[in-house]
């Protein structure tokens, strides 16, 4: 990475009120330290409802004042077919676009602050997965942090390639540049080998969102949708309501087709995303913090059939054209106005730009009111988990510097997020900060997802039938029996990560 002087005292410049952040006394304590979080981002409006001067609300990290004369700080991630949306970790140089300019501006900052120079290697998943194993094995100190997708983590886990992060000195998990759902789901027996924190945007990006057309709400008389999730009346049974209101055969040939107009058009994902909205989830904990399977369960087996059977099956509410040849794509059909919602990925603004109606955020839809929370899946298929390599050879460095980037991005990265999210057709305006506060706050990290036991999530993700020529199994509503078939290969799965635990606990204490 070459920086060029002018690109340096640009950046500098801009990062001039910042350095404060991990300037600390001897003993490790902050200087100055600030009454109040600011737990929520700008308004990245700059207008009436921005957050106060950050100056006055910032909590600084405690760190030690240390330098560690140029060392490299290097960072190894994953790729496959360039579905980075955005580059969070590193980047070459400013660019004016906000996510890129405070990936740099960090990068700036770290290396300022404490000597160290920055790099990172991007591999596709697989050679990523073998070079990070071959390393473990071999003792190589390659890395100081990896960072890998969810669906690494079961080709990895059983290598014991992670340190257990609540080890690693100077991380400081209270903090609110980490992600407290990830730190508690993925805490297993105390071990927890990989999290994410405001560092990255990818884990943003791949959580679940349902957004509306702002226009066809408009037309249809459909009152305000944010109301609805600020009243807790933002249900499954609503957006049903909702949707059959709009639904029509607009060239009148008496087919469904990708010519007429849907209340919702998606792919299979929400299958898992209205599982996890209801609160289920494959894999809760026992008392000792072990995995417990968690699927079945009256209540689930209530509430899957439901949403299969009055959402998913319903062909006139619903298109999912997944692995139809010849169909249109969901974003394409939302896109065009053939949807009044879309059940996606916070990333699909990138997919939305060109789209002439305004459209809106909103969290996926509870089950019921008795709900307290919206619940927003997180994809395994994408994301940014953050790990520390048992073959790093300078822990106290990557805990200082993994902690000084979390806190440094609480501030910078996760705005530009918002603003980046926000700026197109949706409107930014109070609802829609407050909608992806929701969403964000909301995120679940289910065990048995990241874990894929015996390929059950990715058996369930396809239960709608649209991947069936894949050799998945056929389109039902009888969970019950479903679940019955795949039983006993989970169960065996999850005695296998068990095993693992327990390897982890040993190797912890010396064994």
């Amino acid at each position: 990475m070459k920086k060029t002087i002018s690109i340096l005292l640009a950046a500098l410049t801009a990062l001039l009120p910042l350095l404060s952040l991990s300037s600390c006394s001897d003993g490790g304590a902050p200087e100055e330290t600030a009454p109040v979080s600011q737990t929520a981002p700008a308004d990245p409006s700059g207008g009436e409802n921005a957050a106060p001067d950050p100056e006055e609300t910032r909590i600084l990290p405690e760190l030690p004042e240390v330098t560690y004369d140029g060392a490299d700080f290097r960072m190894y991630q994953w790729d496959t077919n360039n579905w980075h949306v955005w580059d969070d970790l590193w980047v070459e140089s400013l660019t004016g676009e906000p996510i890129n300019d405070a990936v740099f501006s960090r990068e700036v900052q770290m290396e300022q602050t404490y000597d160290v120079k920055v790099s990172l290697l991007i591999d596709n998943y697989l050679k990523y997965e073998e070079n990070l194993r071959n390393a473990v094995t071999s003792g190589e100190d390659s890395w100081k942090v990896v960072v890998s997708m969810g669906h690494d983590i079961p080709r990895l886990y059983p290598y014991n390639v992670f340190y257990n992060l609540h080890d690693v000195p100077y991380l400081d998990f209270d903090k609110p540049w980490w992600n407290k759902n990830c730190n508690e789901s993925f805490t297993l027996a105390g071990y927890m080998p990989f999290t994410v924190s405001d560092m990255t945007i990818l884990d943003k990006g791949v959580t679940a969102a349902c957004f509306f057309n702002k226009n066809m709400a408009a037309d249809y008389g459909l009152g305000s949708l944010y109301d609805n999730v600020l009243e807790n009346t933002w249900t499954i049974a609503r957006m049903i309501e909702l949707g059959e209101v709009v639904e029509t055969d607009l060239d009148g040939n008496g087919i469904r087709d990708d010519n007429d107009r849907y209340g919702l058009v998606c792919g299979d994902d929400p299958v898992y995303m209205l599982f996890h909205s209801a609160g289920g989830r494959y894999i809760t904990k026992d008392e000792d913090g072990y995995p417990v399977l968690s699927f079945q369960s009256e209540y689930n087996f209530t509430v899957i059939p439901y949403y299969l059977e009055y959402v998913m099956y319903d062909e006139n509410l619903t298109c999912n054209n997944s692995f139809k040849d010849g169909r249109a794509d969901c974003v394409d059909m939302f896109r065009e106005d053939h949807g009044l919602f879309l059940m996606k990925t916070l990333s699909a603004t990138n997919s939305l730009r060109e789209m002439e109606s305004d459209f809106g955020i909103l969290p996926i839809p509870k089950y019921d009111s008795a709900q307290d929370s919206y619940s927003s899946s997180v994809s395994v298929f994408g994301g940014n988990l953050i790990s520390v390599p048992t073959t790093c050879g300078h822990l106290d460095m990557a805990g200082v510097l993994l902690e000084a980037m979390a806190a440094y991005s609480h501030y910078t990265l996760i705005p530009a997020f918002y603003d980046t999210v926000l700026k197109e057709k949706s409107a930014r305006d109070a609802e829609s900060t407050e909608m992806l506060d929701i969403i964000i706050a909301g995120m679940v990290f289910d065990v048995g997802d990241y874990y894929n036991l015996a390929d059950f999530p990715d058996y369930f993700l396809r239960i709608t039938g649209s991947a069936a020529h894949l050799g998945r199994d056929p389109r039902t509503s009888d969970i019950a029996s479903f679940w019955k078939k795949k039983q006993k290969i989970v169960e065996a799965d999850l005695k296998k990560l068990v095993k693992v635990i327990d390897g982890w606990k040993e190797m912890q204490n010396g064994g």
